[in-house]
């Protein structure tokens, strides 16, 4: 954790963030470096219990997932962790070709979070890797965009979904969380089990792709009725013009204009706030 102003809404009487985006890439970068560190010394504890552990790399799970509030983000996060694992082990085979290694090793810590040739030759180093162990949970980043908490939960929604049951079961998949302001941290999950239940009942894939594309007016109304959170603050900061959400911010004795048809089957939405702030929820029918 570290108290960080990449990402912070100081005015709460407003509708919107604010947001430092040179910042904000810096921020999730220097979080990784460590949620990552704190995780291999955990992990390094263990192993003087039980030598048998392998050590904590890339190479020793088989999916990696990450925050994801772009697709180039989990590039940008993937590279980091090969970085990483660079500087823990550089005269391992897998790095034999990376060029002016001995110039990256010199960089300090602060100096290569903002230096474009570490990111460049590890995302160029990671490709292979990232189309084995990161693509299979992009699905939801790719189709949806940015959902902030929910863009790991996302990737592992994906994953499950795109990988078949018995390719899954036995796998180990590192996972990063990150928060603005900030918070990190890295954990494995191992498979233990059989996913074809999840894998069934998700239909991720065949839902993503009928997902309904509408003008943006459209989708704006539509945010009228179902308003995550998370998904309205990456909202109003692209369509500056949102002139409902203003209209509608902090009101009480309020009932939604968005239509309820536009709202997904079994989802919940906004039916309405009393005088006291109190909001109702209501589930729309399940098709």
């Amino acid at each position: 954790m570290a108290n960080t102003y990449d990402f912070y809404k100081p005015n709460l009487s407003s509708e919107y963030p604010e947001v430092d985006g040179p910042v904000s890439v810096v921020t999730y970068v220097q979080a990784l470096d460590h949620a990552y560190t704190a995780y291999r010394n955990k992990l390094a504890k263990r192993n003087n219990l039980d030598s048998e552990k392998p050590s904590a790399s890339l190479e020793t799970v088989d999916y990696a997932l990450f925050h994801s509030p772009y697709g180039k983000q989990a590039v940008k996060g993937h590279a980091r962790m090969l970085f990483n694992d660079f500087l823990s082990d550089p005269s391992a085979a897998r790095f034999a070709d990376i060029p002016n290694a001995e110039s990256l090793l010199a960089l300090s810590p602060a100096a290569s979070l903002t230096d474009k040739s570490v990111e460049k030759t590890f995302i160029t180093a990671a490709k292979a890797q990232f189309k084995a162990k990161v693509d299979a949970g992009m699905a939801c980043s790719r189709r949806l965009g940015n959902m902030y908490t929910g863009s790991l939960y996302g990737c592992l929604a994906s994953l499950v979904s795109k990988v078949e049951p018995v390719e899954l079961k036995g796998k180990r998949v590192s996972m990063f969380a990150f928060g603005s302001g900030c918070a990190a941290s890295v954990f494995v999950l191992n498979v233990k089990g059989d996913t074809t239940e999840i894998f069934q009942k998700l239909d991720l894939l065949n839902r993503l792709a009928s997902m309904k594309v509408v003008p943006p007016q459209e989708f704006i109304e539509a945010l009228a009725v179902s308003i995550p959170p998370c998904v309205l603050s990456f909202i109003q900061l692209i369509f500056s013009l949102f002139q409902l959400r203003e209209k509608n911010h902090n009101r009480v004795n309020y009932t939604p204009e968005g239509l309820v048809e536009n709202i997904w089957p079994g989802a919940y939405y906004l039916d309405s706030v009393d005088s006291k702030f109190r909001r109702k929820y209501v589930r729309a029918p399940v098709a």
